[in-house]
């Protein structure tokens, strides 16, 4: 569905990302973890087209809808929250609307018979696509969604600009939703969420029908919905098959044998070093000098 090919990114001398290869199918729920500061956000960005690598590339296919839902910083005006949720129908509302004025136009008995037979054909072909994409079902959509993300009956035509930045971000939420990318990314999604709105949405996610990617604080909330763990760290992403708390006790394990082949190494390195001193001068130890300083050049 979507791979990052040999993707490098830095800020200034800082690497995030250091010839990362990776990728995710259709259907699948994954975590992206790691340590504050590591690049999750800048990840997100560019697997939504928000911001480019240095080199590398993000591979997708051009059929591929991605939503991406941020942090923070997304406010909404000039609609009620009813109609901002339900805009993520806006190809079925555009058909609802044609259709309404073609009902107006063909009760018209001035319009011309051949003109008349077209219209009609055109509305049944409106109303065939309209039914296939389950068009009738809009209202029922937008109210379930906004309803589980805390949204009461009286709220939904209310004006978007009187909402805090919390109820902000959960009308982007239900927009997003709405809409079913084929890759949803979300960034930190149940900061503004209450415990309800939390629970609902872990249910929406566990039967959301395409791909996954979220980064989250919330242990318990990634534990319930991803079957994966993308762990960036060490400016690279490493797959763990299992959920949040598999990750973390698998994660320590990996970190844990790196540090003692670390420290290993390093008791290597001294060794060798000392060898070198000890017998650079010596023309009998020539070639073993030169052999040790290559690998000591490799390590």
């Amino acid at each position: 569905m979507i791979q990052l090919s040999d993707l490098t990114k830095t800020f200034g001398d800082r690497v995030l990302f250091d010839h990362v290869t990776w990728q995710i199918t259709d259907r699948e729920r994954v975590g992206l973890c790691g340590p504050n500061g590591a690049g999750k956000t800048t990840l997100l960005k560019m697997m939504a087209g928000l911001d480019e690598p240095d080199s590398g590339a993000v591979l997708k296919p051009a059929a591929l809808t991605v939503g991406y839902l941020p942090q923070d910083g997304l406010n909404h005006s000039g609609h009620t929250v009813f109609e901002e949720a339900s805009s993520a129908f806006a190809e079925l509302l555009a058909m609802k609307a044609e259709m309404h004025a073609l009902e107006d136009r063909l009760g018209d008995a001035a319009i011309p018979e051949t003109e008349h037979e077209a219209m009609l054909h055109r509305y049944s072909d409106l109303q065939d696509r309209f039914r296939l994409h389950d068009g009738y079902s809009i209202e029922l959509k937008t109210a379930t969604v906004l309803q589980g993300l805390g949204f009461k009956t009286s709220d939904f035509e209310r004006p978007t600009e009187t909402f805090s930045g919390g109820w902000q971000m959960r009308i982007a939420l239900a927009k997003l939703l709405l809409g079913q990318p084929n890759l949803l990314l979300l960034d930190e999604p149940t900061n503004h969420l209450d415990l309800e709105a939390r629970n609902w949405l872990e249910e929406y996610l566990n039967a959301y029908p395409h791909a996954v990617i979220l980064v989250s604080h919330d242990r318990f909330f990634l534990d319930a919905v991803v079957t994966r763990i993308a762990d960036l760290t060490l400016r690279t992403l490493t797959d763990y098959y299992t959920n949040y708390s598999g990750y973390l006790a698998e994660h320590h394990e990996r970190i844990e044998a790196m540090r003692k082949a670390k420290r290993e190494q390093d008791e290597e390195v001294g060794r060798v070093k000392m060898f070198i001193d000890r017998f650079r001068y010596q023309a009998t130890k020539a070639s073993q000098v030169q052999s040790r300083i290559k690998m000591l050049e490799k390590v």
